[in-house]
């Protein structure tokens, strides 16, 4: 469903020149303020026909576009004015140069070391915005615009609330992009700024795999998918993904919002740190290392990205465990051989002996070399004991 259109030349001071875009609920328009004499972009909204409707989303319309035009970060589009005119709810805002990180994904045409710098960006917009209580609720790739070479704004600050509460209206219609939204979204439970966190995660994936984590075209499956199912790790799907960066997205994406990070800036400062090491690396591998851009790293593997590796550390340390002192290598030798008959194996079948066995039940037939290659062994066995 796209917007209606209207016959409006104005919405206040500002003179409409063209449209650059339209969705489900409104149309985005290039103006002109007459007053200043400078261009901006005004997003609309049209008002509903029922009056208790309209009184509500008007509310919370000026509620959360006050509360994001408070915002003066570098990373989050400036918010100029609101108003309305008409059945239309209109908010001026900064005119921004650039392409939306979707086509950038889209076109291959960013590399993962530009896009985790992206993404950290977009983490420094979302921790400002989170410290004075906005929640943006509608992170996706078409919401950010990089401009100016590699610099991230986050646009519709203000109206994604609006727009986005849910993932399901009263009437069923599904409204946003449900794809990049957090578990609690898509299950329409309380959310908080955790839920922007995953959604940044979902957009680091992509930009990792060039593919979104969850992409099943059936909503309900999609939706299963979001609650239920762990994508693969970035670096099985594109090489030259870091396993850090598995860590990373692994712990942005975790479904249990407490086990996430629990502030942006916490994952910006991660992000940036990966971005480190994948420049020490190559560096590293020219043969001009930079030291001091390699000590970043191991201060990394003691922050906090412990998430998704709890069960692969339990099973290496198992692994890792010293044998016991009561070890007794030839009894266990003597096991080894004889578990083939037991199994009913073809050495049981054809009534042949294991060579092991052969040679520890009648050591006059050692060779030197057998003897040789048994005292090696056993002299290894007791070094790691």
């Amino acid at each position: 469903m796209t917007a209606p259109t209207h016959d409006l030349t104005h919405f206040g001071r500002y003179r409409i020149v063209a449209e650059l875009g339209r969705g489900a609920m409104g149309v985005v328009y290039r103006a002109t303020d007459e007053s200043l004499q400078r261009d901006v972009a005004i997003k609309t909204i049209i008002l509903p026909a029922d009056a208790a409707e309209r009184a509500t989303l008007e509310a919370r319309f000026r509620q959360e576009a006050k509360a994001a035009g408070g915002l003066n970060h570098p990373h989050v589009i400036t918010i100029y004015d609101i108003g309305r005119e008409g059945d239309w709810l209109y908010l001026a805002m900064e005119l921004l140069q650039g392409d939306e990180l979707r086509g950038l994904i889209a076109s291959r045409r960013l590399s993962l070391h530009d896009a985790l710098e992206i993404a950290a960006q977009v983490a420094d917009g979302l921790a400002a915005a989170h410290a004075r209580g906005v929640v943006h609720r509608d992170i996706k790739p078409s919401n950010i615009m990089v401009i100016h070479g590699n610099h991230a704004k986050i646009m519709d600050f203000g109206i994604a609330r609006v727009q986005v509460s849910d993932v399901k209206t009263q009437t069923g219609m599904v409204l946003g992009s449900p794809k990049y939204m957090s578990p609690e979204q898509v299950s329409a439970n309380p959310i908080d700024h955790r839920s922007d966190i995953f959604s940044l995660g979902t957009i680091v994936y992509e930009c990792a795999t060039g593919a979104a984590p969850f992409t099943d075209v059936d909503l309900s499956h999609l939706m299963f998918a979001i609650i239920n199912t762990t994508p693969p790790a970035p670096s099985l799907l594109s090489r030259g993904v870091p396993q850090m960066l598995d860590l990373i997205i692994g712990k942005a994406m975790h479904k249990q919002a407490d086990m996430r990070y629990q502030h942006a800036a916490e994952f910006a400062r991660d992000l940036r740190a990966c971005r480190a090491q994948m420049v020490a690396s190559a560096v590293g591998d020219s043969g001009t290392q930079d030291t001091q851009t390699v000590l970043l790293v191991p201060q990394v593997a003691e922050s906090s990205i412990t998430m998704a590796t709890s069960d692969t550390r339990r099973t290496h340390a198992a692994l890792c465990l010293p044998l016991s002192r009561q070890f007794d290598s030839t009894q266990a030798l003597l096991r080894l051989s004889s578990f083939p008959a037991r199994a009913g194996t073809h050495t049981a079948r054809t009534g042949m002996q294991s060579p092991i066995a052969a040679m520890l039940r009648h050591p006059g037939q050692l060779t030197w070399t057998t003897a040789i290659l048994l005292a090696l062994l056993c002299a290894a066995l007791i070094v790691m004991v």
